[in-house]
């Protein structure tokens, strides 16, 4: 047997888009012969326990309740942070006590959770290194708006960013967005939430760390890369995506995605067997379905789902698939019997890797999550913008504006981050994408660099992060 070279300690925040990268991280490291275990509160699906190459060390941390409409507690989400630093501190303490024999390399810490434990890190001596699940572009654009006093623009401005693409320049628009029931409370500093022009809270929180790692690679986001470099003093690292493996071998072979042989959570509760939407999804001719989803937590309003039920409605040649969370408290009553066959209205969880890889499937209409985002172009499939929060806006100009692989949903920009989208801007939107020509064979040009597997970039990142951390030992 191999001797193990040490153990590294991973850290996700508790939403599925922080949970599983990590998990496919800590499968990477297994092979260079660490020893790595995943601490996350024991309310995480126990489907992760089952995996051979990762440990678990789950802590008595009930998950807080998603966050209702237009009201934001944070007393259950600072409860679940103080809960996690106690479970850690205590594991951390029997290590010592016990002498455990294999030592801790380093902590790889989700961004999101680094100023909740960083110091318990610290205090034990473990080196930190941050990881962002998200991707680079955003970080960038994040850091370059702070610096370039974007929140003075005024409308009809445009302002370029010292050392980004000239593609990613910013207007007024790009600065308005809503506040999702909570009222923004502005400084010259800081913001709640946080807007474009404020510093980052990461910027202060990575200065703990040793180093930096992006879910992201080289091919796709290297200027950004480049740039946190050179801003942060950090090593960085692009060493994504993190998506399953199944996900790059079939992917490489161009073989259909059955998200059941791929994805642990595709026992969630649905209204659609996953053989089910594979007939319906044969049954339709090619690049002829608009897929529509956005997730569990972050979607349209009310309002803005009854825009997108009559857009459908009167769409009347346009395929669809529009997946509505169990946790979004809407059903477009009446819509499956108006628009027939030509639409498929899943209630629940989705197929999605299965509908994405599909022949059938020719446009995305998504918040712009990350890793929707990577699924999506790795399956050549145009995505129609419509980000909602956070870094999905700098994601949809990374997607609009450099890669030019889609569209924003709308024409009327401030209708997206400030009022409303209605019905007619989202029928123009879905038809200006499925028409666009250039920007699906963009993407299909893009997709080819998912085509010969796990990104060799990324490859030869994790392989010097491995000599780095293990110098710094």
């Amino acid at each position: 047997m191999e001797e193990i070279m040490g153990e590294i300690l991973v850290v996700p925040f508790f939403g599925q888009g922080h949970v599983f990268p990590l998990t496919e991280f800590c499968k990477k490291l297994s092979s260079f012969r660490f020893k790595t275990t995943l601490i996350i509160s024991s309310d995480i699906s126990s489907s992760l326990l089952r995996h051979p190459f990762v440990n678990v060390a789950a802590v008595d941390a009930p998950l807080p309740p998603p966050p209702k409409p237009g009201k934001f507690d944070p007393q259950p989400l600072m409860l679940h942070f103080n809960q996690m630093r106690q479970g850690m501190e205590t594991m951390l303490t029997t290590r010592v006590k016990n002498k455990f024999a294999t030592s801790v390399v380093c902590a790889i810490v989700d961004t999101m959770m680094l100023s909740h434990i960083e110091d318990i890190f610290t205090r034990f001596q473990v080196p930190i290194v941050g990881f962002f699940t998200c991707g680079a572009a955003c970080l960038a654009m994040d850091y370059a708006a702070w610096k370039a006093d974007v929140e003075c623009i005024k409308p009809g401005e445009t302002r370029f960013l010292p050392e980004l693409p000239n593609e990613m320049a910013m207007d007024y628009v790009d600065i308005v967005r809503r506040s999702f029931g909570s009222e923004i409370s502005r400084t010259k500093k800081k913001s709640f939430p946080t807007q474009p022009g404020d510093e980052p809270p990461w910027v202060e929180e990575v200065k703990v760390t040793v180093a930096i790692l992006v879910n992201t690679f080289v091919e796709l986001e290297q200027p950004f890369l480049e740039y946190l470099a050179k801003q942060t003093g950090l090593p960085i690292w692009g060493v994504g995506p993190m998506l399953p493996e199944k996900f790059w071998t079939l992917t490489a072979s161009r073989s259909l995605l059955r998200d059941r042989d791929i994805k642990t959570n595709s026992s969630e509760k649905t209204n659609y067997s996953e053989d089910e939407v594979l007939n319906w999804l044969d049954s339709k001719s090619p690049s002829s379905i608009i897929y529509i989803s956005f997730g569990t937590d972050v979607v349209p309003t009310l309002e803005e789902h009854e825009e997108i039920a009559k857009a459908l409605e009167e769409s009347s040649r346009q395929n669809f698939i529009w997946v509505i969370s169990k946790n979004q408290d809407y059903y477009p009553n009446g819509l499956e019997t108006q628009v027939g066959k030509r639409g498929l209205i899943i209630n629940g969880w989705a197929p999605q890797l299965l509908i994405l890889s599909h022949s059938s499937t020719g446009g995305f209409l998504t918040h712009c999550g990350w890793s929707s985002t990577m699924e999506a172009i790795g399956q050549g499939v145009p995505l129609l913008a419509w980000p909602i929060r956070g870094d999905q806006f700098y994601n949809a100009k990374l997607i609009v504006c450099y890669l030019k692989t889609g569209h924003m949903v709308s024409s009327i920009r401030e209708n997206i981050g400030l009022k409303r989208v209605k019905k007619e801007e989202i029928i123009q939107g879905v038809q200006r994408l499925m028409e666009d020509k250039q920007v699906h064979n963009r993407v299909k040009d893009l997709s080819d660099k998912f085509r010969n597997g796990f990104p060799i970039s990324s490859a030869a990142s994790l392989h010097d992060f491995k000599d780095f951390i293990m110098q710094a030992k």
